[in-house]
């Protein structure tokens, strides 16, 4: 008897379904597996601890109370006592500068009117110094780790200054007499902006109670070099600044060797190294020798100007003190 064919299209129908509902079955039972795998993997693995009891009140306040100290000193932290007297020392130099400057070239004593050109020699007594001084000083800033300007209201006054002090000059050149009690005025302009940051950086940061301790270190040797030749630039700028070609040759080679330190930022031998390592002996050595060319730039237009047997003394006594200062050691700060 032939089969129906309604019985085997559905018997084919269930033949071929075979294979899938087996795959179906296939993967139920590896996901089960897995599920079991899993779990079982929770199970042996160590227990998570257990949270963190509660703490108290009274340690809850502590714990306050220490977060808003150290956000307090956080907010109060700025550059050490150090860079505040080093900032302090530095307006007194720029003050210093622009004073002497205005004087050394001011018409009520005679330097403007004067038909003698070697009057203006003075120049290297005064641009030698303050450009070694300025670019001694990024490597000072560099040592105490101070990334920041001056604030923008102490700009101000200092651009005020600078046009006061440029018209003062103008008129000096045009041999225009003016009061000379406008020269520490100007002066006081420059150091007040300068100082005033330093003066409340002191106030506010008392001093360490437990202070670092301190070893003394030699300089290195192209610091030592460098130190030991500023001092014989500035003995010759004292002892024949009255001799305009010896001068200006001696500025031109001051001038070119400031000017490797921005041309040789890495090398050793530049002037910020020297303000890195430079300690208080080596600068107060620099201020001794920079007051003496301040001094002489003031007193060389003078009728009564020092002879040149004074100036070659004063240009020896220099050198010999900067060469002194080369061999004296840095202090460094031995705690972390």
């Amino acid at each position: 008897m032939p089969a129906n064919p309604r019985l085997r299209r559905r018997t084919s129908s269930e033949h071929r379904s075979r294979p899938l509902n087996a795959s179906v079955n296939i993967v139920q039972k590896t996901q089960i597996r897995y599920t079991f795998q899993m779990e079982s993997d929770s199970a042996d693995s160590p227990t998570a601890p257990d949270p963190a009891p509660q703490t108290t009140r009274a340690e809850a306040s502590r714990q306050l109370q220490h977060y808003q100290e150290v956000r307090d000193s956080v907010k109060q932290r700025g550059p050490s006592r150090g860079f505040a007297w080093f900032s302090l020392w530095s307006a007194l130099m720029g003050a210093s500068y622009v004073g002497v400057f205005l004087l050394a070239f001011s018409g009520s004593i005679g330097t403007a009117g004067d038909s003698n050109p070697d009057k203006f020699s003075q120049t290297s007594l005064l641009i030698v110094p303050i450009l070694a001084f300025t670019t001694m000083t990024t490597g000072a800033r560099e040592r105490f780790g101070i990334r920041r300007a001056l604030p923008r209201a102490a700009w101000i006054p200092l651009v005020l200054a600078f046009i006061a002090m440029t018209g003062l000059a103008g008129l000096s050149v045009f041999d225009v007499p003016y009061s000379r009690s406008l020269i520490p005025l100007v002066a006081l302009a420059v150091f007040v902006p300068l100082a005033a940051p330093a003066i409340a950086q002191l106030i506010q940061v008392p001093r360490s109670r437990n202070p670092a301790r301190r070893s003394s270190e030699p300089l290195s040797t192209p610091v030592r070099w460098n130190t030991a030749i500023m001092g014989a630039v500035a003995g010759l700028l004292i002892s024949f600044g009255t001799i305009p070609i010896v001068s200006a040759l001696v500025m031109v080679a001051a001038l070119a060797g400031i000017m490797l330190a921005y041309v040789l930022e890495e090398s050793s031998w530049t002037l910020p190294r020297v303000g890195f390592e430079w300690g208080w002996m080596h600068w107060t050595a620099f201020g001794i020798t920079t007051s003496t060319l301040f001094a002489f730039a003031v007193l060389a237009p003078l009728a009564k100007s020092p002879s040149f047997a004074a100036s070659v003394a004063a240009g020896i006594a220099v050198f010999l003190i900067m060469l002194v200062a080369s061999a004296l050691p840095a202090p460094r700060d031995t705690r972390s």
